[in-house]
């Protein structure tokens, strides 16, 4: 432990399926007692992303019964801001963590859920929605999504558009199709195996094709076009739509830039430290974030596949596992 009183920011993102943001910054805090700890919640786009921006933002918390991945009826929530911008969390209706591990299944899982999220929010007057991509149990290109909204044709003009202006809140850059694509990355998580994934592959590309032809917008290439299954590149079909980094966005609402005057250290962390990390993840933004500012910065994980030589060349200080966090086993601190 250091020898001197620090001032450290907390801004970890959650541990998928143990501790949430919050959680993680309680026993941070709990553990440095001697320590000055400010915390702030954190999302990169899936879960969490909901009560990280009400945390940052304030406004109004919406409940809305959807449906979940296997059209099983649940609660979710959305937030709608004093400037008429909804901010919708599809997790909470098509989220990997709504399903037993048995149940896993990307050839029949649906993003209806959304939809009814996004019809919910166009009721309210909202003129703006971000939805916030990550964590999901889908591959059905938001398919399902779609579905849903049609059903309620007064939404969609002549040109298979809503008006609300659309924006993806998402760290994924994968296009819809393709060994990058969604289904190759990501569909085994879901539960796919090889074969499924395959499958998964063709049916992305002939939906994608379904929408370029009836948009004219060139879909399946786009970067982020593959994020939650297939999402994206819906979301790109049926709005003006913009796409930036989740964990950017909720930094920009908690005015990260500010708090780190004054801080001594900083800790972020995920489930899993590995090589997607370092491609942009919500702990390698904090990171390099802390690295301008000449601020060390510790990354918490419950897992760490990065090799002595990736950590080096990373902008974290050090790694530590969350056992020894619980443990109260914290190392050494940066002075």
């Amino acid at each position: 432990m250091s020898g001197r009183q620090l001032n450290i920011l907390v801004a970890s993102d959650s541990f998928k399926g143990t501790f949430s943001s919050r959680e993680i910054a309680t026993l941070v805090a709990d553990t440095l007692i001697q320590h000055h700890v400010t915390a702030i919640n954190i999302s990169d786009g899936g879960e969490g992303f909901c009560d990280a921006a009400y945390d940052a933002l304030g406004g109004e918390l919406v409940s809305i019964r959807v449906h979940d991945p296997l059209m099983r009826l649940v609660q979710a929530q959305y937030l709608i801001s004093d400037n008429d911008t909804a901010i919708i969390e599809m997790a909470q209706s098509s989220g990997l963590l709504l399903l037993q591990e048995e149940e896993r299944n990307p050839w029949i899982t649906t993003t209806f859920g959304v939809g009814e999220m996004i019809y919910d929010a166009l009721r309210h007057g909202c003129s703006t929605i971000i939805v916030g991509l990550g964590g999901s149990a889908t591959n059905d290109c938001g398919r399902g999504m779609i579905e849903y909204l049609i059903s309620h044709t007064d939404l969609f003009n002549n040109h298979f558009g809503i008006s609300a202006k659309l924006i993806i809140a998402s760290d994924v850059c994968n296009p819809l199709c393709g060994k990058n694509g969604a289904a190759y990355t990501f569909a085994r998580q879901k539960g796919a195996d090889d074969e499924m994934i395959e499958l998964l592959d063709r049916r992305n590309l002939k939906y994608g094709q379904y929408l370029e032809q009836l948009t004219g917008k060139s879909l399946i290439d786009r970067q982020g076009a593959g994020a939650a299954g297939g999402l994206g590149a819906a979301l790109l079909a049926i709005a003006d739509t913009e796409m930036c980094s989740g964990i950017e966005l909720i930094l920009k609402w908690q005015k990260f830039d500010t708090l780190l005057d004054n801080i001594d250290l900083v800790i972020t962390g995920e489930g899993c430290l590995d090589r997607q990390t370092l491609m942009g993840k919500a702990p390698y933004i904090i990171a390099k974030k802390a690295n301008a500012r000449n601020i060390p910065c510790i990354a918490l994980c419950g897992r760490c596949d990065l090799t002595t030589e990736e950590l080096i060349a990373s902008p974290f200080t050090k790694a530590l596992l969350l056992k020894d966090l619980q443990n109260g086993n914290f190392g050494t601190l940066p002075d």
